[in-house]
């Protein structure tokens, strides 16, 4: 996997898992009516499955993120929520029938009412209208969607607003600041504060945390400096929230969700690819490690990798992976 393909795995992983954990949050951000009527008590699901069903797209170079979820409101009816990324900074003529396309077949499937709501992420203004038509002599269709760019949001009302929502857009229009003029360091840092600062609950800061961790990536030693921040402020503050052990935590789980997503792709239907599958994206998870860690494994470390067919000795060389400091020490385990 490139570092580019890599970038756009992490940001779509990134903001299905702040959809996921924040998601609340996110309605009041950007539906408050949707959310006043919302019954928080009875909680809410995400229908992956059944949308994953009805698009049927490939993942491969995907820049855009899907989740459909369902909420229970105050009268007792269901809402349907279609909520669609997109990780653009061009002009894409197809968005708006994308999205019509979306909601009819979501419609015709399960004839629910649904609110579309898309969040784009890139700098080109021409896809924030909302708006597909498809009409001839006065006859067709006229689909009106909700939609928002994310770099227009003021950074002050940004900086002001104590959702977590907020924090979460700041730090993916600042993603695109530290990319464009190398202060991805202090960005990162200061974001991180503010996070603390407002007095989030642990999971929100869970959740913000690991968005903006990968989002802005940094090198290990600005990374290292960053985490002892991180405790000094926690130690200070009695709140031991993120620790470098849950941190590795996490990006495993990135890791692993990629890897399985490739996985599935590579060897569904086949019970033999399955059996194969399952080492192969364990050697796959040992280099995609490597490669986050240390921008490339060197090719004598991946022949090496993709040699063994041990998975205990795969598992146990993933957590030697996640954990050394070098390329050099990693090789030094190998030698064992």
């Amino acid at each position: 996997m490139s570092k580019k393909d890599r970038y756009w795995a992490y940001f779509d992983e990134a903001w299905k898992k702040v959809i996921e954990r924040l998601f609340p949050h996110l309605l009041s951000f950007f539906i408050p009516d949707l959310y006043y009527d919302f019954d928080i008590s009875k909680g809410f699901v995400f229908l992956d499955k059944e949308l994953e069903k009805l698009l049927k797209k490939s993942k491969k170079g995907a820049k855009y993120v899907d989740k459909l979820a369902k909420v229970s409101l105050k009268n007792g009816a269901d809402q349907w929520i279609l909520i669609h990324i997109e990780v653009q900074g061009y002009a894409d003529s197809q968005f708006p029938e994308r999205m019509f396309r979306y909601f009819y077949r979501i419609f015709d499937r399960y004839n629910e009412k649904i609110v579309s709501l898309a969040l784009i992420t890139g700098t080109d203004k021409s896809m924030i209208e909302g708006r597909f038509e498809f009409k001839a002599y006065d006859s067709g269709v006229e689909f009106k969607y909700l939609s928002t760019r994310l770099m227009d949001y003021e950074k002050n009302r940004l900086e002001q607003d104590n959702n977590p929502i907020a924090l979460v857009i700041l730090a993916s229009q600042e993603a695109e600041i530290a990319k464009k003029k190398g202060k991805a360091f202090d960005i990162k840092r200061r974001l991180i504060r503010m996070m603390y600062e407002r007095g989030y609950k642990r999971d929100d800061i869970i959740a913000i945390f690991e968005f903006i961790d990968w989002v802005i990536t940094l090198s290990d030693e600005e990374d290292n400096l960053i985490m002892d921040e991180i405790r000094e402020i926690e130690e200070v503050n009695k709140m031991p929230y993120v620790t470098s052990a849950e941190r590795i935590g996490l990006r495993r789980g990135f890791e692993k969700g990629i890897i399985e997503g490739k996985r599935e792709g590579k060897i569904e239907g086949k019970i033999e690819g399955k059996i194969e599958g399952k080492i192969e994206g364990k050697r796959e998870l040992i280099i995609e490690a490597l490669d986050e860690l240390f921008n490339e494994a060197p090719v004598d470390i991946v022949k090496f990798i993709n040699n063994m067919d041990d998975e205990s000795k795969l598992d146990n060389l993933f957590r030697i992976a996640i954990k050394c400091k070098s390329l050099d020490e990693f090789r030094q385990s190998i030698k064992k």
